[in-house]
């Protein structure tokens, strides 16, 4: 079988981080909520630029509190990449933040500062709907444009999907998505949709693939 059909999943280290940010910065160039945090910014090239600068500072973050990132490698080089966490507790915003003082700087670049204050508007009310049971929560997941297709997104949700059934104490794996296409593609995989909310006006749909039984 060849690596295209049955693509291997990484764990993608601090020296892969830049071009997990890159690749994710293209994939969500034009998702709802992302340019909501970003801002207006019309440019498509200037918009990913600025989406790969804010993956970097939740990299950074990622990485310091000990989070995986999970991708997948083609021709030597970040494909795709996910950006995952443990949940035992849905942590507040608050200290959400706290946790993130010392990155401010970058995410001011990144957003500027009324996209600090959207990015904390947003991450308040997605905390607060979080599922109250442990779960691996999928933050972001992302796959370049060019590679697409080549079922990568498939093998990194198979991958924690499988995560998932070793643990008898997570309730499965929780994600949200802005983008309405992309309900479609998780519920095919067996995650169901729980809910909605709309930070900053942006419809989300809460969905929950239920560890297997």
């Amino acid at each position: 079988m060849s690596t295209r059909e049955h693509p291997r999943i990484a764990l993608l280290f601090p020296a892969q981080h830049a071009e997990a940010a890159a690749v994710l910065g293209r994939a969500f160039a034009n998702d709802p909520l992302i340019s909501a945090i970003i801002g207006n910014v019309s440019d498509a090239g200037v918009r990913a630029s600025r989406m790969a600068h804010l993956f970097t500072v939740i990299l950074t973050e990622q990485c310091h509190s000990g989070q995986p990132v999970l991708g997948v490698i083609h021709d030597g080089r970040v494909g795709a990449a996910a950006i995952i966490e443990q949940v035992a507790r849905p942590s507040s915003s608050a200290a959400t933040v706290i946790r993130g003082l010392t990155l401010m700087p970058e995410l001011v670049r990144a957003a500027g500062f009324g996209g600090v204050l959207r990015a904390v508007s947003t991450l308040d009310t997605l905390l607060k709907h979080r599922p109250a049971e442990p779960h691996i929560y999928l933050n972001v997941l992302g796959v370049e444009p060019d590679l697409q297709r080549r079922h990568y997104g498939v093998a990194l949700l198979d991958y924690l999907r499988d995560q998932a059934a070793l643990r008898s104490d997570l309730a499965g794996v929780y994600l949200e998505t802005a983008t309405e296409a992309n309900v479609a593609y998780y519920s095919h995989v067996g995650y169901q949709v729980i809910g909605e909310i709309r930070p900053l006006g942006v419809r989300v749909w809460r969905m929950l693939q239920p560890r297997p039984a």
